[in-house]
């Protein structure tokens, strides 16, 4: 079966800051995007917190815990990791991730 992705243009890259997370809107969807210029990449995650049932992500630290870059809940501290969604913390919740890239200094998002 061969189904179509639907990228969203999420506009300029530069509207994003470097280090910090940012909450977009897709559709009903608010999904937390950040931006790790070190490592070269773009991470979407939901901003919804499943722990403590808040949409807060977009404004959680983001950090490394052995290489694996995650952003840390900024109520309870719980560490996502920004690669699979898995709370480190407690395997037992994840974030949905969202494919994300830049493309000619514009911001895409399959969600």
């Amino acid at each position: 079966m061969i189904t179509e992705t639907n990228w969203t243009n999420l506009g300029s890259v530069d509207n994003f800051p470097l280090h910090l997370g940012t909450c977009v809107k897709v559709g009903d969807t608010q999904i937390a995007v950040f931006h790790l210029p070190t490592e070269g990449k773009w991470y979407a995650v939901q901003n919804y917190n499943p722990i403590n049932q808040r949409m807060v992500l977009s404004r959680g630290l983001v950090g490394d815990e052995n290489g694996v870059p995650y952003v840390a809940c900024p109520l309870h501290k719980h560490h996502f990791s920004l690669e699979t969604g898995m709370c480190l913390n407690d395997p037992g919740h994840m974030l949905q991730t969202y494919p994300i890239q830049e493309v000619d200094g514009e911001l895409i998002i399959a969600a």
